[in-house]
């Protein structure tokens, strides 16, 4: 009798493609919270109701069109990390010449021609035990970050992608870079630092559509990623009427958070910046011993949180890692 495989033998590699939908071996790997990591197969479905004289109601199943997606999400590692959120955003410049490298993302744009503003694909690798499955021409189209004071940083992404196949297993290599602590980050709104943030989260979606055409193939003719919105909510100690005035006032300050450990070579940063941040709803809280105001964000596309691609974008994050130049697209 064949025995159960067990989930935590699990693991997820990760190469960004050189053509989209073209699968790749993993050239990384990322470590995940267990019940997070959700890739489906998505496969329409089509009946055949034709009648036929009978009180019966379907008389063939077909398939139709099919894609992935997967859901997945876990400790924000300050290397891995970055294929997702340069796979949402697109727009990469890495500098040094040894680690740590310095990459700054932001939106990828094309402005004045049409040139390509997609992300690059990823294919994700999943072994589940009982077999390996690539799952190519995979697009972030969303990822999130919550935290609180007391607790580690933590990720959720989703992807949509074209339709897994079999592969044999990789062997796996983890780096040995730390999960991020929440207490190691600052908190910067309108330029100064303030300590009094609770727990915050950031929210970057992409408006996304398998696109089918006609072709011979179950498989789309493209995954598309639409418009960037960047949205979030931040909870403070409310020892005064500061942030709240700054939503009744619509004052939008530039928010930074930044999370940085280490130095020399083994540095590691995670960071990002809303210029604009506008606080779109505020309230006072009394749900903790002391008052708290929670505060909704929406990032405004702006000229200053841009890439080498120009144009305008909501949001601007900078990595510090071992990882060199074009690792993430």
């Amino acid at each position: 009798m064949a025995l159960a495989q067990p989930s935590v033998k699990s693991y997820l590699g990760i190469a960004k493609e050189a053509t989209k939908g073209t699968p790749v071996a993993a050239t990384n790997f990322i470590p995940f919270t267990m019940n997070t990591f959700k890739p489906v197969d998505v496969i329409a479905p089509l009946y055949d109701e034709a009648l036929r004289g009978s009180m019966a109601q379907t008389y063939n199943y077909l398939q139709g069109r099919r894609h992935t997606t997967i859901d997945v999400g876990g400790p924000v590692f300050a290397d891995t990390v970055g294929y997702f959120i340069a796979g949402i955003l697109g727009d990469v410049t890495t500098t040094g010449a040894s680690a740590p490298y310095t990459h700054t993302i932001a939106l990828k744009n094309a402005v004045g021609g049409s040139g390509d503003a997609q992300p690059t694909a990823f294919t994700i690798t999943d072994f589940y035990s009982a077999n390996t499955r690539y799952y190519p021409g995979s697009q972030v189209t969303d990822f999130g970050l919550t935290f609180n004071a007391d607790g580690m940083l933590e990720y959720t992404a989703k992807l949509m992608g074209f339709p897994s196949t079999t592969t044999t297993a990789p062997t796996p290599s983890f780096s040995t870079v730390l999960p991020t602590q929440v207490w190691t980050g600052t908190v910067t709104i309108g330029g100064s630092t303030v300590g009094y943030t609770r727990t915050a989260e950031l929210t970057l979606a992409r408006k996304n559509e398998a696109i089918f055409g006609i072709g011979n193939t179950q498989a789309p003719y493209q995954v598309f990623l639409g418009a960037l919105s960047a949205t979030g909510k931040a909870t403070f100690v409310m020892q005064d009427d500061t942030e709240l005035t700054r939503y009744i006032t619509n004052t939008q300050p530039t928010l930074t958070f930044n999370f940085s450990t280490g130095s020399g070579s083994t540095a590691t940063q995670v960071a990002f910046t809303l210029t604009k941040g506008a606080y779109t709803t505020g309230a006072i809280e009394r749900n903790a011993d002391y008052v708290e105001v929670t505060v909704d964000i929406t990032g405004i596309a702006n000229t200053t949180d841009v890439g080498a691609t120009s144009g305008y974008s909501p949001i601007k994050f900078t990595l510090q890692n071992s990882l060199v130049s074009g690792t993430y697209q």
